[in-house]
């Protein structure tokens, strides 16, 4: 029983060092890029409020420098990410679905979990300089599938008595942030603008920073669930060889 409660915090944790990874490798990425926006070619270096998260995949950078290497680590830290995001919810669908009342929402988040994750690898896979509309379409899919998964999940773990209202609540906050920026993106001001695009860019930057902390936060939840049925269980255990 310990072996196999090792194992199952092993597999939350590493998810968790998964996406330390995927940050350092973005944040060489970031250090590597040569510079240039959508703008302004002139540009030096990464602008946290010019430059969306996808330049830093461009293999020729806005001011015409050549950044295979940053792209490649902006790949490689996507499709990391992705596969945490995966993993994590084949681990969440398989903690909810045990609760009846959960098992539905939880499904269809899985169903629109999968299409989030074929959308990150998308634009990981498909640089912005280099397949534009596979990118874009690749990032339309991402976008639009999250908020309704994360809806869902937030509907299945407020169904699910083991998990403490805070399991919920980070759900609901990543959901509007999500939705806020659809919004943004849709009926915000224009990327043709300084102002649109430095909107649309710290909006993206707000977006990438509450998906982190809410996907660590809600597996450190999911992991303190499991480990509590896995005492219930090992408890029962003794109990009925007594």
């Amino acid at each position: 029983m310990a072996t196999v409660m090792m194992a199952r915090w092993i597999s939350w944790a590493a998810g968790r060092y998964g996406l330390v990874v995927a940050l350092l490798a973005s944040a060489a990425a970031i250090m590597l890029y040569p510079g240039g926006t959508l703008l302004d070619e002139s540009t030096r270096g990464y602008s946290f409020t010019h430059n969306f998260v996808s330049d830093l995949g461009s293999t020729v950078a806005f001011n015409y420098a050549h950044n295979a290497a940053g792209a490649l680590l902006f790949a490689a830290g996507f499709i990391i990410g992705a596969f945490v995001l995966a993993c994590s919810l084949i681990g969440v669908v398989r903690l909810l679905s045990t609760t009846p009342g959960a098992r539905l929402f939880v499904r269809l988040a899985a169903a629109g979990g999968v299409l989030v994750c074929l959308g990150f690898l998308g634009v990981a896979l498909a640089p912005l300089d280099r397949a534009f509309q596979l990118h874009h379409v690749s990032s339309l899919v991402a976008i639009h599938s999250f908020p309704v998964a994360t809806a869902l999940l937030a509907f299945a773990t407020a169904r699910d008595r083991r998990f403490r209202a805070r399991a919920t609540l980070g759900w609901i906050t990543l959901t509007f942030v999500l939705v806020g920026v659809l919004v943004v993106g849709h009926l915000g001001p224009s990327t043709a603008t300084e102002r649109g695009l430095m909107t649309q860019v710290i909006t993206q930057k707000i977006m990438v920073a509450t998906v982190l902390v809410v996907l660590w936060l809600e597996s450190l939840e999911a992991e303190a669930v499991q480990g509590k049925d896995m005492t219930g269980t090992s408890s029962g255990a003794r109990g009925s060889l007594r």
